[in-house]
């Protein structure tokens, strides 16, 4: 459209565009003046009640008449196409400023955010979409809210039968997330999250994806502001506190009290600012003008010596950082040879001479291993077997070892042991042990927090006492995706982490965060893949990359500078951890096998339908139950490369169906055999990457992409139902169109011969698992299901022949038999060892008749120490 001049306007130059609008710089040639015009896009032009959401935003910004509030001009139409004239802002958006370098300036953008909406509010408009893109700041410095695009007058036109939850989810009230009533309440969420991300550069709730946001929002405490922003004042905390609240009523209940605290926070901090800076320019102006010439003179020198003994200690330093320890090229590896097949993380004694790790004995069961690394005789240390330890570690005195486990039924445990003793259990819902901090007197630990939904939102890292008291939290971060590893080494000093930051393009870098100021550091800088940093002694970071195409081991200054190669080879090759003094060094090869078997569920017997040391997760049985289709692959250089492969239900006949680079998972058939569904993203990548594609079991290689999300099951042989956070789709696969049902956080599956429809809700009212007619569920969604459930399960699947439900209670647990359309649970007497657990929560399982198809997972790992690893 740019060049093109419609009715009066001349097209210039296109702005932004967004869910509800493309924006274009154009010339008013009546008026001589530049304005903004707002289309539609094209793809939602059809869509009648997004026409009239859009009419709607013009005649909400209207009725507006405010310096801070966009003016809209005029409504008119070309080619079938609504626009609105609006004005034409010169400047940058909010986001675009982040974090804003004054708390003074932050404040005062606040203020005149808070008149916005106190304008709105009094003309009982809402915004509903208040976040930082839809805020601008113009050549004055002076606010401009802008797209009303989501406003809800009251008494207009209900576009909706829900109050659909479509503003942008980070910015979102609880009552917005869960389809509750919004008011001008919701919109003091918003704007306490933009106030926060203002002061901070950073949002108070975070989650890796959309489910794990939602679940940070409606259930955990916005990060601590002071982390970023230490010197916060308690009346900016007030403000923040407040406005932040989950439940409406504890909220401001009107934005006109957040700018009156707003001006008097400003007031005070304009008396600290103006207090502190005149007593800094009395003491230059005294400098300057109260000392004799002479006294200055010599100023002069001893500045001139100052500065060359700091430019010597400055290139001392340097060279210190730049050579470092040296790398010995005579140093000694040795395989340590330990006789388990299935090993998980160890680690090696200060002294060097002792490593302690989990292993599994021949019936799967787990337990602490301690072992000499000289005589390699690996003994027994705790007498509670459990279905799985993750990783395990020894006291500085080698008198107690700490270490995590999932119990046989499902509980994750933090555990210490002493040597001899009876193992203490001193927290409960641990992911992970990390070793011991002050002198052993200390504890570490980390915790994901975790729903049904989202595998993951915060990953935080904490201390504790010995008899479990005085918790604190070291870390906390959020940036990754679903199945991205988590690394975190604590320095000598207990001063400094060195972390695993995973970047939203794919890439991840090593960082240190200062434990007594939270400031954090880029230490590395090669856009590669980078996992398990340890601290040597001496100030270095020894890490994995693949920065020179395999994973080996990489030494990097804590101060940055270039990396250094420790090992070479095919690898893959992490390291554990470093003795106290620096000469030894332990490391692991591993990898993961997974095998595609079958339980018979009227005796327990299990068949193999793969073999080899193969990765392996997501079998899916055709309709007709004669083929078997599932994901498999190779653990390349880095992360994973996972196929399409069908084979005959026997293990017969494996033949590949996609061949190009990416993880694929979630493998399901359409109801005519015809297609084969599935979800996808590229290695390493963030999980907001997802893709779901489809392609053809007679036809290999020949992938259809069909939108972004994840595939959840298909509607009928033309209609694939896809999963977007907490939203459905339904994507017609002749038409190459998908439609967003109207329930957010509710997903529906048709079942018994499309007769009814299986539903879960996720929604906090109604949380659980429904079932309704097909023809109830088409008229009135699932306002009149009833209730299977007051529950959602760990994880559940349909049988093939669509007639019931099985479903775990927890990894590793139960199975249980939900027949429909009744309700009536049963549970399953034979269940696979370790059903439900996998590496990175994507494995699935599938009933067809009596038979239970499902992946068995081994982790299979090698001990490499290396002795003199420095000269």
């Amino acid at each position: 459209m740019i060049g093109q001049t419609i009715s009066h306007y001349a097209i210039l130059e296109k702005l932004g565009e967004g869910g509800m609008g493309v924006v274009y710089k154009a010339h008013d040639t009546k008026l001589d003046r530049d304005v903004a015009l707002k289309f539609l896009p094209h793809h939602l032009t059809v869509t009648a009640d997004e026409q009239a959401r859009f009419l709607q935003e013009a005649r909400a910004a209207s009725a507006l008449n405010h310096p801070n509030v966009c003016t809209i001009y005029d409504i008119s139409e070309h080619d079938g196409r609504q626009f609105i004239v609006m004005e034409y802002i010169d400047g940058r958006t909010l986001r675009q400023m982040l974090p804003v370098q004054k708390t003074q300036t932050a404040i005062n953008y606040a203020i005149q955010i808070g008149e916005a909406l106190q304008e709105a509010h009094s003309k009982g408009i809402v915004h509903r979409d208040i976040k930082t893109d839809n805020i601008m700041v113009n050549s004055k410095n002076q606010i401009k809210v802008m797209d009303f695009g989501l406003a809800k007058l009251k008494g207009s036109l209900k576009l909706t039968k829900t109050s659909s939850t479509v503003g942008t989810l980070a910015y979102m009230a609880p009552e917005q997330i869960e389809g509750g009533e919004v008011d001008a309440r919701s919109d003091i969420f918003s704007f306490g999250v933009v106030l926060y991300e203002m002061l901070s550069g950073h949002l108070p709730f975070r989650g890796e994806h959309e489910a794990a946001m939602v679940y940070s929002i409606v259930n955990e405490e916005p990060q601590p502001i002071q982390k970023y922003l230490p010197e916060v004042s308690s009346e900016v905390l007030h403000i923040l506190n407040r406005a932040l609240e989950k439940d409406p009523e504890d909220r401001y209940q009107n934005i006109h009290e957040i700018v009156i605290d707003l001006r008097r926070c400003a007031k005070q901090t304009s008396r600290v600012f103006h207090t502190a800076t005149s007593s800094q320019f009395a003491h230059q102006d005294e400098d300057l003008r109260g000392r004799p010439q002479t006294e200055r003179s010599k100023k002069k020198i001893l500045y001139s010596g100052a500065g060359i003994l700091v430019a010597l200690c400055a290139a001392g330093i340097f060279y210190f950082l730049t050579r470092g320890p040296q790398l010995n090229p005579d140093m000694k590896i040795r395989d340590l040879q330990i006789p388990f097949q299935s090993v998980s993380y160890g680690t090696l004694s200060e002294s060097g001479n002792t490593m302690v790790f989990p292993a599994a004995d021949d019936g799967g069961k787990f337990d602490v291993y301690m072992m000499n690394v000289n005589t390699r005789r690996p003994m027994r240390t705790t007498k509670d077997s459990c279905r799985e330890i993750f990783n395990a570690f020894l006291s500085p005195d080698e008198g107690t070892i700490l270490y995590q486990r999932t119990t046989f039924q499902g509980a994750r445990e933090l555990v210490v042991t002493p040597l001899g003793g009876i193992s203490r259990v001193i927290k409960n819902g641990v992911t992970a042990a990390y070793g011991f901090c002050d002198d052993g007197k200390r504890v570490m630990y980390y915790v994901t927090s975790r729903n049904t939904t989202a595998k993951t939102t915060t990953r935080a890292l904490w201390s504790c006492a010995l008899d479990a008291s005085d918790s604190r939290l070291l870390f906390a971060d959020s940036v990754g995706w679903v199945g991205s590893t988590y690394s975190f080494s604590l320095s000598s000093d207990d001063r400094y982490i060195a972390w695993r930051k995973m970047f939203p393009e794919g890439f991840s870098e090593i960082m240190v965060r200062d434990l007594k100021n939270g400031s954090d550091r880029q230490i590395t800088f090669d856009r590669k893949f980078v996992d398990d940093a340890t601290w040597t002694p001496f100030g270095n970071i020894i890490y994995a990359s693949d920065r020179g195409g395999s994973i080996n081991l990489w030494m990097v200054s804590d101060g940055g500078g270039e990396p250094k190669q420790i090992t070479r080879g095919p690898g893959p090759h992490y390291p554990a951890n470093m003795s106290k003094d620096g000469k030894r060094l332990l490391y692991h090869e591993w990898q993961y096998v997974g095998q595609i078997k079958s339980m018979d569920l009227t005796n327990g017997s299990i068949r193999s339908l793969t073999s080899g040391d193969r990765l392996r997760s997501t079998p899916s049985v055709s309709p007709s139950g004669k083929l078997v289709a599932f994901s498999a692959g190779d653990q390349g250089t880095v992360g994973l490369n996972l196929d399409i492969f069908v084979t005959d239900r026997d293990g017969k006949n494996v033949n590949k169906v996609t061949d190009d680079a990416g993880v694929k998972f979630s493998v399901a058939w359409s109801p005519d055999e015809k297609w084969i569904g599935y979800s996808s993203f590229g290695a390493n990548e963030p999980r907001d990457s997802v893709l779901v594609s489809i392609v053809r079991a007679d036809h290999p290689g020949q992938q259809r992409f069909l939108m972004a999300g994840t595939i959840a099951g298909w509607w009928n042989a033309n209609q694939v139902i896809v999963r977007k956070g907490m939203s459905s789709f339904i994507y017609s696969i002749d038409l190459d169109h998908f439609e967003k049902s109207p329930e957010d956080s509710v997903f529906a599956y048709p079942v018994l011969n499309d007769k009814f429809v299986f539903i879960v809700d996720y929604r906090h009212t109604r949380r659980g698992l429904w079932i309704a007619t097909m023809s109830s569920y088409k008229s009135a969604g699932s306002a009149h299901a009833t209730m299977l459930m007051k529950s959602i399960p760990y994880r559940g699947v349909r049988s093939k022949e669509g007639g019931d439900i099985y479903y775990l209670a927890s990894a590793g647990g139960e199975l249980y038999r939900l027949k429909l359309p009744g309700g009536k649970s049963e549970r399953i007497k034979w269940v696979p060892p370790r059903l439900g657990i996998d590496p990175w929560g994507i494995s699935t399982f599938v009933v067809c008749g009596k038979e239970l198809f499902y992946t068995e997972y081994q982790r299979y790992s090698r001990y490499f120490l290396i002795d003199n690893l420095f000269k």
